[in-house]
């Protein structure tokens, strides 16, 4: 039920952005919800700075986010985030090694501002709304566990569906709640109809060409969490065993096939549908490939006692943005939800 109101309230922020590009009071009402949020998080980071407390880590990172949304408050802040996220995105796309290539100037590519707009009310939001849930997501991280050798292990996801799914959990994050928040994030019915919207996030009928590297990009997630498991499995913290617990907890299901089929799908369109959409065709517009692929993988808060998980996603997902990058959302929703689907099925098939 959290996640669903989490979810839905992200939602109303992104509506009342766009809603004040032409509604003055609206702007200023979000700017005051801002204020009210940076002035409780400046004063827990003074509580942090006069004590760390037992948890160092947690007050390190509430610093870093009061910082973070006081500087998202101020235009000229804004501009040093802009100014960020396209030198990162020209790294990251190739514009800087294709500029290279062709012996063009790249000074005129990292000069150029195209991701993140710090004049943008929709912008101000969406960075906001960024911060705090990094911050939120960041500060459960335990980093002196780097490779899941805490007591707690890995976290257990709010998975299997309960079939019938409750309308909270279908509209949670680990339902369709992260389609209606990217719709909701790109101002549907309030900046843009639904056929502009559908545009904006990127889904688009794909070519059969398209479809052969979202078919490829399955191939590659296979092979890629193959040869990362040989790093981590070989790491003395009985990874394999846990990730095996995970798996049989997780995706466990009764009923033979048609029951494992049906979970198989429901992972792929809730996780791959929706996170493609709201990190490849909301956020990787707006903030760049490697700001929306980090939050793609804190957004793994099960593997918060094993962060080598989150950054084995985040750098999966650093790939599937650079695809988006050159042809779109559809492509990429392809590669996940189709690795999604297949070892989903196979893990509840033959736990």
């Amino acid at each position: 039920m959290g996640d669903f109101f989490i979810v839905m309230g992200c939602g109303i922020l992104g509506l009342m952005a766009h809603g004040a590009t032409t509604r003055p009071w609206l702007e200023w009402t979000l700017r005051f919800i801002i204020v009210l949020t940076f002035i409780g998080e400046g004063l827990i980071a003074a509580g942090a700075l006069v004590d760390s407390g037992p948890n160092p880590w947690q007050s390190g990172v509430s610093i870093g986010t009061a910082v973070a949304t006081g500087i998202c408050l101020v235009f000229y802040g804004r501009k040093i985030y802009s100014a960020v996220f396209s030198f990162l995105d020209n790294i990251f796309s190739g514009a800087a090694a294709i500029a290279l290539y062709k012996k063009l100037s790249v000074q005129d590519v990292f000069t150029k501002i195209h991701v993140f707009l710090p004049n943008s009310i929709p912008h101000m939001v969406a960075l906001f709304i960024y911060i705090t849930t990094f911050a939120t997501l960041l500060g459960a991280v335990d980093p002196d566990s780097l490779l899941g050798g805490g007591a707690d292990g890995i976290k257990m996801p709010s998975l299997p569906l309960p079939v019938p799914v409750p309308i909270d959990t279908l509209f949670s994050y680990n339902g369709l709640g992260l389609v209606m928040l990217s719709f909701c994030g790109v101002g549907i019915f309030v900046k843009r109809d639904f056929k502009t919207v559908l545009d904006r996030l990127g889904w688009k009928k794909p070519s059969g060409k398209q479809v052969a590297i979202g078919l490829g990009l399955v191939v590659f997630s296979f092979a890629y969490d193959y040869l990362w498991s040989l790093y981590t499995h070989n790491t003395g913290q009985d990874m394999a065993t846990k990730l095996a617990v995970y798996n049989s907890g997780t995706f466990s299901v009764v009923g033979g096939a048609d029951k494992s089929l049906i979970l198989a799908l429901a992972t792929a369109i809730f996780a791959g549908v929706g996170e493609e959409t709201l990190i490849r065709g909301a956020l990787q517009p707006v903030f760049g490939i490697f700001p929306a692929a980090l939050l793609h993988g804190i957004l793994h808060a099960q593997f918060s006692h094993a962060p080598i998980l989150i950054i084995q996603v985040a750098l999966w997902s650093c790939v599937m943005g650079l695809v988006r990058k050159y042809t779109n959302t559809t492509t990429t929703i392809i590669g996940h939800a189709g690795f999604n689907f297949l070892t989903t099925f196979l893990f509840s098939f033959n736990p």
